[in-house]
């Protein structure tokens, strides 16, 4: 019954390090993009992650505006690679100037956009440790 439990045991720290593992590649592959979109008089920005390329994520933000806003120009203000895991932070702080869009959620209306933008190149390039990279390599490795 011991030997049981054990095996249980390292099954369990097992489960835990590739939720870990899953968890901490979804961070890394991610890049966070912080976008300007002008339209119809408006300015607005977003927030967001993506694992494609900005000019994919940048073409799909104009189609969505497309369907509020008659003519809508998006420019990339910042890209930042690995920092997936900034996203929801930027929500919490910046929560008062979210503006909804429909049903778009990651757009905010900021008095003073520079001040955002000082927080956001603050941030220093993430440099990926060893156990980082073998991370976004463990694709399926079970």
């Amino acid at each position: 019954m011991a030997v049981a439990a054990g095996l249980s045991c390292a099954d369990e720290r097992r489960a835990d390090l590739q939720i870990y593992r899953s968890q901490l590649r979804r961070i890394l592959i991610n890049s966070l993009y912080f976008l300007e979109v002008k339209a119809s008089g408006n300015i607005f920005y977003k927030i967001g992650v993506t694992t494609r390329s900005i000019d994919q994520r940048i073409a799909e933000v104009q189609r969505d505006m497309r369907v509020h806003y008659s003519d809508a120009v998006v420019n990339l203000l910042g890209l930042w690679e690995h920092r997936g895991n900034v996203e929801l932070y930027f929500k919490h702080r910046y929560q008062p100037f979210n503006y909804r869009i429909g049903k778009l959620t990651e757009y905010f209306v900021f008095p003073n956009v520079k001040v955002v933008l000082r927080d956001l190149y603050g941030m220093e390039a993430k440099v990926l440790s060893a156990v980082e990279v073998d991370a976004i390599g463990d694709r399926d490795r079970r």
